[in-house]
């Protein structure tokens, strides 16, 4: 998959959140195993974060570049 998390789970480290706050808020477990495993979610979910963690999207997910397949 082209999408990481990993600034997500950077910015949590440094920011004090934990998978069990966002738990807390809303964030379904399900949602939170797509976001360890670098699997797709929802646009509304990343939103969501957003508000949550008081970031942007860009301080979430960085695009990693695939190579092309022939």
């Amino acid at each position: 998959m082209p999408i990481s998390f990993a600034p997500m789970r950077e910015y949590m480290k440094k920011n004090g959140i934990s998978y069990y706050y966002l738990s807390n808020q809303g964030i379904e477990s399900a949602t939170l195993h797509r976001i360890r495993h670098d699997e797709p979610i929802t646009t509304a979910t990343l939103g969501r974060l957003c508000r949550i963690m008081g970031c942007q999207p860009g301080d979430l997910i960085c695009y990693l570049e695939e190579p092309e397949e022939e």
